[in-house]
């Protein structure tokens, strides 16, 4: 049998409340009514070795002040249970009420159930799509040398359709999906593997049993605010919590701010009130903010530019790069305190980004995948950061240094899924590129077409389209 992978006593919390649910006890008895549930990969000769457990891509980390949605949690077992697809979606589309959350917290009870394959793959583009599976079939031992990323994912597939058979249970999450057809053409198959979605797209309710979440009740909103901040008065928190309309995203922004300033509810409100937003963000194009928003993310900003030395810097390439998920070794500017004999400065220099790291972290402004190794920043605020630094001319600077990044980076081959997530960030921004970022851009696609072979054929397109447009528009101005 599978043994559960041990907690870290800062996440034991979380993780615990997840676990004691009737979900977190059904899916340990699912995973024991499975009999023996230890996977035989193929080790680099060829031989077979029994694996305890494969989790596979960058499952969220708990975030301060978890609060555990229970009663979603059971109305989306209750639908995955039975062996099908089950999509995540907000009522309204409104990003920041906890869709990616609420799947986080299914994958970490099948994780602590030892469920043997917890698979989680970002599916904002068929791209990223192939690429986590072909990270899961990395893991599985079933990708040869001379398979293309495309192939690699469909061996991940077939596998996961054909350990169905024998009623394993397994998780594959897609997380963030935009098109109903690039993930139905990579689902399983059949039964056994549970296949979880989250989409802002309201399509997939047309093909899928669908669970809608929105944002917190006032009583939710309530709970966090005072668990978060330490500050028991439900008066000042219900009214902070109606002027932000019970939006997570909101509401964590706020209450980390609460807790760096020792500020009480109502201080925060007038911070909120007197914001100038009109001298940071142009006007609104495409999906409007929700309520307040905004306004908290970048108050955190503030907070944070004012008091964390470089936290401009790192918030401003973290913006421009995947939505996905960041290594966090990418930030370390081609320093390698990992390496077999690494020097004093590349440890102090690996140490001065994860101690600014931790600081973004307590602000909320970023968080971490599970194991630590990626850093992620939610996507509405990767919006209003990039909003701003567009509107305060700060937009190519941003992305000049996050291609400095990528050309040290890609010495490793991870890059390829890193600039994979970034080409569809850049691609509205091409015209911010200066000539310089123009050729080193031109560089880096003939470094993926070199390490990525047939993948990369579709980048190929894509940067063509991108300058095409470009010069399109320095013929039209």
């Amino acid at each position: 049998m599978t043994e559960a992978c041990p907690r870290s006593p800062e996440s034991a919390g979380p993780f615990q409340r997840v676990v004691d649910t009737k979900v977190g006890r059904d899916l340990i008895q699912l995973a024991n009514v499975a009999g023996n549930v230890t996977i035989t990969q193929a080790s680099s000769d060829g031989a077979a070795e029994d694996v305890r457990q494969i989790v596979v891509g960058d499952i969220p980390a708990p975030p301060p002040g978890f609060q555990l949605r229970d009663e979603l949690l059971e109305r989306l077992h209750t639908q995955v249970g039975v062996g099908g697809a089950a999509v995540v979606s907000a009522v309204t589309g409104t990003p920041g009420v906890g869709k990616t959350l609420l799947a986080a917290s299914y994958a970490w009870a099948c994780q602590q159930a030892a469920w043997p394959v917890v698979a989680w793959v970002s599916a904002e583009t068929t791209d990223q799509i192939i690429a986590g599976l072909a990270a899961l079939a990395q893991r599985l031992g079933l990708r040869r040398t001379d398979d293309d990323a495309i192939t690699a994912a469909g061996k991940a597939k077939a596998w996961l359709s054909a350990r169905s058979a024998d009623g394993r249970p397994g998780l594959l999450v897609f997380d963030n999906a935009t098109q109903v057809a690039d993930v139905a053409a990579w689902c399983p198959a059949t039964g056994a593997v549970r296949v979880l979605i989250t989409s802002r797209n309201r399509a997939f309710h047309q093909r899928y049993p669908t669970i809608e979440v929105d944002t917190f009740t006032p009583e939710q909103a309530i709970r966090f605010l005072m668990e978060r901040t330490g500050l028991r008065d439900p008066h000042e928190a219900r009214e902070l919590a109606r002027e932000l309309g019970y939006l997570p995203l909101a509401l964590a922004h706020a209450a980390a701010l609460i807790v760096r300033r020792r500020i009480t509810y109502a201080a925060y409100r007038r911070l909120l009130a007197a914001f100038p937003l009109a001298d940071h963000l142009p006007r609104p194009h495409g999906d409007p903010y929700p309520r307040g928003t905004a306004e908290s993310i970048l108050l955190s900003v503030a907070q944070a530019e004012e008091s964390i030395p470089a936290a401009g810097d790192v918030l401003g390439v973290l913006a421009v790069l995947s939505p996905a998920g960041v290594p966090r070794s990418l930030l370390y500017g081609g320093a390698d305190p990992d390496g077999p004999e690494p020097s004093l400065d590349d440890l102090a220099a690996a140490a001065k980004i994860q101690e600014l790291l931790a600081s973004l972290a307590d602000t909320s402004l970023i968080s971490f995948s599970g194991d630590g190794s990626t850093v992620l920043m939610h996507r509405l605020v990767q919006r209003v950061l990039r909003e701003r630094a567009e509107h305060d001319g700060g937009l190519s600077s941003a992305i000049d240094h996050a291609i400095t990044l990528l050309e040290v980076f890609s010495a490793r081959l991870a890059a390829v899924f890193v600039v994979i997530g970034s080409v569809g960030v850049l691609a509205p921004y091409a015209a911010a590129l200066s000539a310089d970022g123009e050729q080193r851009l031109h560089r880096m696609r003939g470094w993926l077409l070199l390490h990525n072979g047939a993948l990369t054929l579709l980048l190929l397109l894509v940067f063509a389209l991108l300058f095409l447009a470009k010069g399109l528009r320095g013929l039209l101005g």
